[in-house]
């Protein structure tokens, strides 16, 4: 799939400036609706791919939980495991939709992740 440079650029440095200055954060995957990988950061041994088709799969399922339960479109989604996080993002870009996906070790500060990770979001959907 191409990406505009423009688009490439802004999720490349916004997913540094997460890993760089977000405590506990283990990878970030910003990916097309469809499990596309634009752009991949990760600390560990993560497989960037296989998060990327994972992340497409979960908004999915939070799209159709928000429908069913008459809730409305699903924004974000966070899911709490026994070592860490995984919080998921929806980006809605004139040109694809994105989905970033943000691993985190337990000790990651969860608000802060939230918020630095919808600001980056928010920039993305304009870039």
């Amino acid at each position: 799939m191409n990406f505009s440079a423009q688009l490439t650029k802004a999720a490349a440095l916004g997913a540094d400036k997460l890993m760089r200055d977000v405590k506990g954060i283990k990878a970030v995957v910003i990916a097309t609706e469809d499990g596309f990988e634009l752009v991949g950061r990760v600390e560990n041994n993560a497989t960037v791919s296989r998060l990327a088709a994972m992340a497409s799969s979960l908004a999915a399922l939070g799209a159709m939980a928000g429908e069913e339960s008459q809730l409305g479109t699903c924004d974000n989604l966070t899911i709490q495991a026994a070592e860490g996080n995984l919080f998921l993002v929806q980006v809605r870009h004139n040109s694809v939709g994105l989905i970033v996906s943000v691993v985190t070790s337990r000790d990651a500060i969860l608000g802060q992740v939230v918020f630095m990770t919808k600001q980056m979001a928010g920039s993305l959907g304009t870039a």
